[in-house]
């Protein structure tokens, strides 16, 4: 219970801390983000909504960005719980925001919230691949699926340096995850914000957890595959953590509001065309230094 308790304590900070510092990369003329759409003062009015799947949207969502902080390390013993599988677990588990606004955008039964839902579906298979093979790289390098055991692969050299290409790939992908500037399209204005249109008061709070909640796990979980997660000199574990994961935070932020918005068919384009063959080509690189024994030894 007190691990459990802990765990929703960081993910709620984390949260907290993420929204304020996206408002620091507003600028007139930008995207805010997703969560913007979500307004805690509207009253909904919806009368041909179904009353299960509108609400049960953020619980889900937020639960899967909960679920996810529980193998995000903080430092030594600051873990919920280290999985032997924690890599995966996280894959699958992050996607449950995917399902959550999916059965929002469907219980709605308006026209905007529907088509955020394909829209959303749409962005889910045009990243989850290259997403997938920039996992793969760090898997393969580590040995092992444990946030734990990747850390500690770092001990000497962060994968960041033996695997560039990996970390360009993560970036461009966490954003699409976490629908960041530019792939906004399923919270685009031209639908009245997609399902967060259709949100107000407590699942509007909700899905500004969720929502903020999710950019946070990507940062962090990207931290521990190419930054070394909590390791460093000087300071605690913790406090190298939160520096990673924000200073990573920062540079996704600064780097998509650089890029024009991309609509659900230029996301797939650019996963099939690019991301994909982006990916394949750092495992075969992440293979050949293996092969030369390059990285942390067995």
């Amino acid at each position: 219970m007190a691990s459990a308790a802990a765990v929703l304590a960081a993910l709620l900070v984390g949260a907290a801390l993420t929204w304020a510092i996206e408002r620091l990369f507003v600028r007139p003329g930008w995207e805010a983000g997703p969560a913007a759409g979500a307004d805690l003062r509207r009253g909904l009015d919806l009368p041909n909504a179904d009353r299960w799947l509108l609400p049960a949207g953020p619980v889900v969502a937020l639960a899967g960005v909960a679920l996810a902080m529980v193998v995000v390390p903080f430092g030594p013993g600051l873990i919920g719980r280290d999985l032997g599988i924690s890599l995966f677990y996280v894959i699958v588990v992050v996607d449950f925001v995917v399902l959550g606004l999916a059965l929002a955008g469907w219980g709605a039964n308006t026209p905007d919230a529907v088509e955020a839902c394909y829209r959303i579906v749409a962005q889910l298979i045009a990243y989850v691949v290259p997403l997938g093979l920039a996992y793969v790289g760090v898997v393969m390098m580590a040995r092992s699926l444990s946030t734990v055991a990747v850390v500690e692969a770092q001990r000497d050299l962060w994968f960041v340096v033996l695997q560039p290409l990996g970390f360009l790939l993560y970036l461009v992908t966490g954003l699409m995850q976490s629908y960041r500037a530019p792939f906004l399209e399923p919270f685009a204005s031209s639908i009245d914000a997609g399902v967060l249109g259709a949100a107000g008061g407590w699942s509007a709070l909700l899905w500004r957890v969720a929502l903020a909640g999710v950019l946070f796990i990507v940062a962090a979980i990207g931290a521990v595959l190419y930054l070394g997660g909590p390791a460093g000199p000087w300071l605690p574990g913790w406090a190298w953590m939160l520096a990673k994961t924000y200073a990573l935070m920062a540079l996704m932020l600064g780097l998509g509001r650089s890029v024009r918005p991309l609509s659900a068919a230029g996301m797939l384009a650019l996963s099939w065309k690019i991301l994909i063959p982006t990916g394949l080509v750092n495992v075969l690189v992440v293979g050949g230094l293996i092969l030369l024994g390059v990285g942390p030894r067995a």
